[in-house]
């Protein structure tokens, strides 16, 4: 069984692109992941501090003073230097970009949905999207195996549970916009991300993704990732950025699509 964990970026008011990212993982990889991403926590987070205490949430490491509505929101990372935290979401992204499951058969992948702001039903075609390249891959797997995974969908908690388990139920039964899901055993579960380490690693895929295609235009973090979106034949699959600017986009997905001979972007 492949497991799917999933995040969201991007979904205030405004933003450029709303965003869906997250891993795939077959299950006989899941406790090792997680104790890899532990590992790191207990390794660098300053003496006398305990690693259970610190969700890896990408956005807080990096600015644990915020505002929101008016009110200053003081993350426990507060308490960590600024240099500790820089080193700490680097190595995070190092994990995910060099973690390698344990059999080649199947391969840890990571999926994600970039949807413009111009489209009304952005966070629909967000999930649809995902979920439709994650069951290509099991898809495809199935076919040079013979052996058929089945899928789940963990997902942080969202105010949309209701409506995306609505989704995932028709989709499984008829074909929507893009085909009917075959490989999923259910809809989605939503669960706490500061009790997931893996959630919590879906966390840094989309916003590694939202820092790329949201105001911020910041490569830095997602560029490790490029090669660990499920890809095929040069194309990069597991990844859709849905604008009206694709002919001329030159995101390693929409370039990979206009062109299918060219490599999927390198690692570093």
């Amino acid at each position: 069984m492949y497991l799917l964990y999933l995040d969201e970026s991007g979904i205030h008011h405004g933003s450029d692109a709303l965003v869906l990212g997250g891993i795939a993982i077959h299950e006989q990889d899941i406790w090792h992941l997680q104790q890899q991403l532990d590992r790191l926590l207990r390794r660098k987070l300053p003496q006398g501090l305990n690693s259970s205490d610190f969700e890896l949430h990408a956005t807080e490491i990096k600015s644990p003073v915020r505002r929101a509505h008016g009110r200053k929101r003081v993350s426990r990372w507060a308490q960590v230097p600024i240099a500790t935290r820089l080193n700490i979401l680097r190595a995070t992204f190092g994990v995910l970009r060099d973690y390698v499951g344990r059999n080649p058969q199947y391969p840890c992948a990571l999926f994600g949905a970039a949807i413009d702001r111009s489209y009304a039903d952005r966070e629909q075609r967000a999930y649809e999207e995902v979920l439709h390249k994650f069951d290509e891959m099991l898809t495809r797997q199935a076919n040079v195996s013979g052996i058929h995974q089945p899928g789940i969908v963990i997902h942080d908690r969202r105010i949309i549970e209701r409506d995306v388990q609505g989704w995932v139920s028709i989709w499984r039964r008829a074909a929507g916009r893009i085909g009917r899901l075959t490989h999923m055993a259910d809809v989605p579960f939503f669960a706490d991300s500061q009790v997931s380490r893996l959630i919590q690693a879906a966390d840094f895929v989309s916003w590694g993704l939202y820092r790329f295609y949201g105001e911020a235009r910041d490569e830095q973090w997602i560029r490790p990732l490029w090669s660990k979106f499920d890809n095929a034949d040069g194309v990069m699959h597991g990844l859709i950025h849905v604008s009206p600017r694709f002919h001329t986009c030159p995101c390693p997905p929409c370039a990979s699509r206009r062109s299918p001979s060219a490599s999927v972007a390198p690692s570093n």
